[in-house]
């Protein structure tokens, strides 16, 4: 693990701008990318301010969902009308990116009555610090992420949103694609000036407000009996830290957790901390240990998702990316708590893993496939089918 020492800082600085600079932080470009540098914030984090968990587990109305619109629609949350089998951009009053800019979500409803809704938050790297946020840790904060960039990242992502493949999970189910643009896991809500000797930014960092702002909306459109909430990279990270608002807007839902390479494990020294301060993080109120331990998030959601509720977590064990982003650079120590990870997840939370060094398995062609010959896709149908063969996959 990165010691704290002025010394040890100044080596990871080293080593992340050479990795920068080589492209080799992980080969999967802006959608994935996520490293980091040292962080100088000061710590103060805080709880839940006012988006509490909701009291509801696992539960299904039987409300069947729509390719347009849907009914009882809460005032000022108007329902989205999109044609079925398509992707729609859709603005959303109060959603911005990193420079103030006003962004939206991609929409593309399916045709089939009572279909399961994937909401897959976009990943894009992180910032906290004068050094990551002006040394480019954090994707597209400086400019906005709609319709078009959207548009190219879905293309990377035919094994989640392609409804032509045979061996697709979710072929038959609604899709949201939320942009990522704010650098904060989608799960800030603070706006920060940075400066390194003349350069100077302010980041809007909103991805909280951001989710809050679309979640009405989807809540009035879809009324589906499962969500699977996504994310690859940041955007798993999001999944995992926006649990409990998704819970508030879909109370007669079960959601599902899906986490491509966003893998909590402990960041090293104060990152953790740091990034709580920078984006005035709110992590939810029954999540006690949360501000000490990154991986507390898993036994929180353990105790939230009730009974049937599944999560998935994707990951190579000695993911490069995220040892950057994290701090824990020794390849052999990253896997050992990588492996301490899986063997402390609770019933219902399962990791697919692959030997390697790279980044985000669903973007892959060919799919990674374990040493006993079982790959990503089979593993997801698996876990989206409630199949009880569903189980850890790894070395």
């Amino acid at each position: 693990m990165l010691a704290s020492s002025l010394a040890s800082r100044l080596a990871f600085g080293v080593s992340l701008a050479a990795c920068v600079a080589a492209a080799a932080c992980g080969d999967d470009g802006a959608l994935v990318e996520i490293s980091a540098m040292d962080a100088g914030a000061t710590p103060s984090p805080k709880n839940d301010g006012g988006v509490g968990d909701a009291g509801a587990s696992d539960a299904s109305d039987g409300r069947q969902g729509s390719s347009d619109a849907a009914v009882d629609a809460p005032p000022g949350a108007p329902p989205i009308t999109a044609p079925a089998g398509t992707w729609t951009f859709v603005p959303i009053a109060g959603m911005v990116c990193g420079d103030g800019s006003p962004t939206g979500i991609s929409v593309n409803p399916s045709a089939t009555p009572g279909a399961p809704l994937v909401v897959f938050l976009m990943g894009g790297g992180a910032c906290w610090s004068d050094l990551t946020c002006l040394g480019n840790a954090a994707d597209n904060v400086n400019q906005t992420v709609d319709g078009p960039a959207i548009t190219a990242d879905i293309a990377r992502l035919p094994l989640l949103f392609d409804r032509t493949r045979t061996d697709g999970a979710f072929r038959d189910a609604s899709y949201v694609f939320v942009p990522y643009c704010t650098g904060d896991l989608h799960a800030g809500n603070a706006r920060r000036d940075y400066q390194f000797i003349t350069k100077k930014m302010t980041i809007e960092h909103r991805g909280a407000r951001n989710v809050e702002a679309f979640l009405p909306r989807l809540a009035a459109t879809f009324r589906a009996p499962k969500v699977v909430l996504a994310g690859a990279s940041a955007g798993g990270f999001g999944a995992l830290l926006n649990y409990h608002r998704f819970r508030a807007a879909f109370a007669a839902a079960r959601i599902d957790i899906l986490d491509d390479s966003g893998t909590p494990i402990q960041p090293a020294g104060s990152f953790w901390p740091d990034m709580q301060s920078a984006w005035n993080l709110t992590l939810p109120a029954s999540c006690t240990g949360c501000a000490a331990s990154a991986p507390a998030v898993l036994a929180y959601l353990a105790a939230q998702m009730g009974p049937a509720a599944r999560l998935a977590l994707l990951s190579y064990t000695q993911d490069q990316t995220i040892r950057s982003f994290t701090g824990n650079l020794v390849p052999a120590l990253f896997e050992a708590d990588l492996g301490a990870l899986r063997g402390g997840m609770a019933a219902r939370q399962r990791m697919f893993y692959v030997s390697g060094t790279s980044h985000v398995l669903t973007i892959k062609s060919p799919l990674p496939t374990t040493q006993a010959g079982l790959d990503v896709a089979t593993w997801l149908q698996q876990f989206a089918s409630d199949d009880p063969a569903w189980a850890h996959q790894g070395p």
